[in-house]
């Protein structure tokens, strides 16, 4: 019986080693490294547009005075954007009023360029552009040269837009 309670604590470290040294194998048998390179591919920027809001812009510009403008912006990016800068596309000259008004060829309005803003814009979502409808301050200036056929209609300013990525 002595004999025997001898070769048991043996045969114990014996089997443990074994599994201990069993389980090394197939831990390292399923165990590699290696290198290579990963890709990723940068996506375009499509421009920002606005979107016609001239059936709610509301009258505040009068000859001597400044007026707040309307404006509206879409855009079509899968990424928000903040648009940092809203300035004159083209000249004074190039904005018109509406149709209905045809009579107003001098209209006298200005556009005041706006820097320093911080309007976001969603991004494109479910296949819709984000949009996000903003009011300029003082952005539009109408001088004493304007026709009297110039009262009341909306005008149109062309203008550029400078937005970040948000």
């Amino acid at each position: 019986m002595k004999r025997l309670l001898k070769k048991r604590p043996v045969r114990i470290l014996v089997v443990a080693a074994s599994l201990g040294l069993i389980a090394g194998f197939v831990y390292a048998a399923w165990t590699t490294n290696g290198t290579g390179s990963a890709y990723s591919k940068a996506g375009t920027a499509t421009a920002l547009s606005t979107v016609d809001v001239s059936a709610s812009t509301t009258a505040s510009l009068y000859p001597g005075i400044t007026g707040d403008v309307l404006i509206k912006v879409s855009n079509p990016n899968p990424f928000a954007v903040r648009v940092t800068g809203v300035s004159l596309n083209g000249t004074n000259a190039d904005i018109a009023a509406d149709a209905s008004h045809s009579g107003c060829t001098t209209t006298g309005v200005s556009f005041n360029n706006q820097t320093g803003l911080a309007i976001d814009v969603p991004a494109k979502s479910g296949g819709t552009n984000g949009t996000t409808q903003a009011t300029l301050t003082g952005a539009a200036t109408m001088s004493n040269a304007s026709l009297d056929a110039c009262q009341g209609p909306t005008f149109t300013v062309p203008v550029s837009l400078t937005g970040t990525s948000n």
